[in-house]
């Protein structure tokens, strides 16, 4: 017993990982580097797809990475953006995920994740096999309440139904639950499981130190060189995201001053409705390239204040990872989305932002038209959102506390089987 705490063996579970550099599959494999330095032994079974690209295939089968060993199950090139394609390679992976969890030496832990949906199904098999080993499920986003908030009907509405029975038996068979706000927490609730539970949330990728803070230059004249105040956009606009309250805050900035702009750097499948909006927008928003991995930072970095949004009926369902990103970097938040979700809770508690809807825009245009003439405040919303980030939510601090937690709840397992 001592020594297996002393060097504890975790097996994760996710669809996407190095490398890959989708942001989840980013943060996995982060997430297996932290925890191999910690001293966990750390096994990874994955696919062989990239997210982004399903037809082109991760070799070898079975590698070494920083210390972590990988193996890929080989599945087909079906495409996540189909529906029943998303069921196909879901079943598909919890068998071959299965079949190779039966043959492995059994691991003092098990961390699921979210991708692919359902991934929490496989405890309904692995739970008469694999009883001492401890059961965790990193919850990044609901299923299927996401199906449902989608408005899916018809046969994917059916086996979304179908599914969330099946969903709450699993549930039922997990030591511990991690979820990553306090609405996601609600909803889980929800379903009556008696795992212990924890908020850890996913960190940024990029943190820069406050040296490399200090040396950035305003980034309104990097993304907008006539603007005296630029609110950026930068990451994924999907269906779990709105743009049009800011087109809407757009409009109300330039009928007061023509040198706030909203910039839009962006990727995901609302792209061409938001540039489709465009065409209807006022000079003041723009639309730049989206940025790739090595040019992030300097991105995060050009602007004063970052752009975050949730759509009505999603909240607790998906929690925007690029809210923690604008922390890491030190900009302050506009965050357009409900206002009892955890990311407005986290705004309002910490002082680092805004919290917009239709009916707050004439307040919000005043706050910023201040802010232009007083950069002061600006640069103390910005050194809140730097210190919050580092006393709450950096990798090394989510990383501390899951070492903590795994630990502890394995010392408990152990004290119930002795």
């Amino acid at each position: 017993m001592t020594n297996s705490v002393a060097k504890p063996s975790v097996t994760l579970l996710y669809h996407f990982f190095y490398p890959d550099d989708v942001v989840s599959a980013r943060h996995f494999s982060q997430f297996a580097e932290e925890l191999t330095r910690r001293g966990w032994r750390v096994q990874v079974l994955t696919s062989n797809r990239f997210c982004r690209y399903p037809r082109r295939k991760i070799s070898p089968k079975e590698e070494e990475w920083q210390g972590i060993r990988i193996k890929r199950v080989w599945r087909a090139p079906w495409d996540q953006a189909r529906s029943l394609a998303r069921f196909a390679n879901t079943f598909w992976m919890l068998a071959g995920w299965t079949i190779q969890l039966l043959r492995l030496p059994k691991s003092d832990v098990l961390i699921m994740g979210t991708d692919p949906p359902f991934s929490i199904l496989i405890l309904l098999v692995l739970q008469f096999f694999k009883r001492k080993t401890l059961f965790v499920h990193w919850c990044y986003d609901l299923y299927p309440e996401a199906i449902f908030a989608d408005g899916f009907k018809g046969m994917v509405g059916w086996i979304a139904a179908g599914l969330k029975v099946l969903v709450k038996q699993a549930y039922h068979s997990l030591d511990v639950m991690v979820d990553i706000g306090s609405c996601m927490r609600r909803r889980l609730e929800a379903y009556g499981y008696h795992a212990h539970s924890q908020t850890l949330v996913p960190w940024a990728l990029a943190e820069p130190t406050l040296e490399e803070l200090r040396r950035a230059q305003n980034g309104s004249r990097h993304v907008e060189g006539a603007s005296t105040l630029t609110l950026l956009y930068s990451g994924n606009i999907g269906k779990a995201h709105d743009f049009e309250v800011f087109l809407e805050l757009a409009h109300s900035l330039y009928e007061k001053s023509d040198k706030i702009h909203l910039v839009f750097s962006c990727r995901g499948n609302r792209l061409q409705e938001f540039l489709n909006a465009l065409s209807s927008c006022p000079p003041n928003v723009k639309s730049i390239p989206f940025a790739d991995e090595e040019d992030l930072q300097g991105r995060l970095l050009s602007a004063d204040i970052h752009l975050v949004s949730l759509r009505k009926g999603w909240e607790g369902i998906v929690v925007p990872s690029k809210f923690f990103g604008s922390l890491a970097v030190g900009k302050p938040v506009i965050y357009a989305g409900p206002m009892d979700s955890a990311i407005a809770s986290w705004i309002r508690q910490y002082d680092v932002g805004f919290v917009l809807s239709g009916e707050t825009i004439p307040k919000l245009v005043q706050d910023l038209l201040d802010l232009e003439k007083n950069p002061e405040r600006l640069h103390k919303l910005g050194q809140n959102a730097y210190n919050a980030y580092h006393q709450f939510f950096s990798k090394k601090r989510v990383m501390d506390q899951w070492d903590e937690l795994l630990r502890a709840e394995l010392l408990k397992s152990y004290g119930e089987t002795e």
